[in-house]
């Protein structure tokens, strides 16, 4: 008995690869089908994104695959007509691509942006600045600073665009201690500067890595004494605080 009735408009190129595939849908009878169908595959990359890549190449033969396990050719349809006209589903994916890529980017661009400005205050200041000076000399808000110390995925320099979102809920977090005492960010407004990337860098602030009192003092161009010092006054600024942390 024949696989299907008569008459059909499988095209004959498509004949033995669609039938040994309906006969017994395995990793060798699919391979070879999508094989066969790898022109319309393309054609219908061409229409709907324009250019290839592996990641476009792979979602169309999973819609080209679809769209065969849909395809009767006793309705008039030609199997590759059917395959191109699935692939339209291409267009939204690649459009999500796109945005994914791009997001990273913007993030890159600005990282490398503060990360210069940074330089520029460390040569100017003979120190690392904290986040407030930072903030004031970029022009970028300290909340969006924050969030730039904790996206760590890697980009490519030179290949930044000017796109993006500032709330990326796929941005990988660093653990560091929040400043989640309202207290804490009290206290951490009134200090200067020096004062500010001590708490930083010992409390976890900002994004900031906690640090040993040696590191703290080689940055900031002081000895580990004069850091034990001012760790000692700030504690006791947050000490008149309810639930405050302890900088030791």
């Amino acid at each position: 008995m024949p696989l299907f009735d008569q008459p059909d408009s499988l095209e004959p190129a498509y004949r033995d690869a669609y039938t040994q595939w309906r006969a017994g849908e395995t990793p060798s009878s699919t391979g070879h089908l999508l094989r066969t169908i790898d022109p319309e595959i393309s054609r219908g990359i061409n229409a709907y994104v324009g250019q290839s890549n592996p990641l476009i190449r792979s979602q169309a033969k999973k819609l080209a695959l679809q769209a065969v396990r849909t395809y009767d050719p006793g309705k008039g349809a030609k199997l590759g007509t059917h395959v191109v006209n699935q692939l339209q589903g291409l267009k939204r994916i690649n459009r999500r691509q796109i945005d994914i890529l791009r997001v990273p980017e913007r993030v890159g661009l600005e990282k490398q942006r503060a990360k210069l400005a940074e330089q520029e205050l460390v040569d100017e200041l003979g120190r690392e600045p904290s986040l407030t000076e930072l903030a004031d000399h970029t022009g970028l808000s300290m909340k969006r600073l924050k969030y730039l110390r904790k996206f760590n995925l890697p980009t490519a320099e030179g290949t930044f665009s000017d796109m993006g979102n500032e709330s990326l809920e796929f941005a990988p977090r660093v653990q560091s201690a929040a400043s989640d005492d309202p207290w804490l960010d009290l206290v951490y407004g009134d200090l200067d500067p020096v004062g500010q990337k001590i708490m930083e860098w010992t409390l976890g602030l900002n994004g900031e890595p906690i640090r040993s009192n040696y590191d703290i003092a080689e940055k900031l161009g002081l000895s580990p004494g004069a850091i034990s010092q001012r760790k000692a006054k700030i504690q006791a600024m947050l000490n008149e605080g309810i639930g405050s942390r302890s900088l030791f």
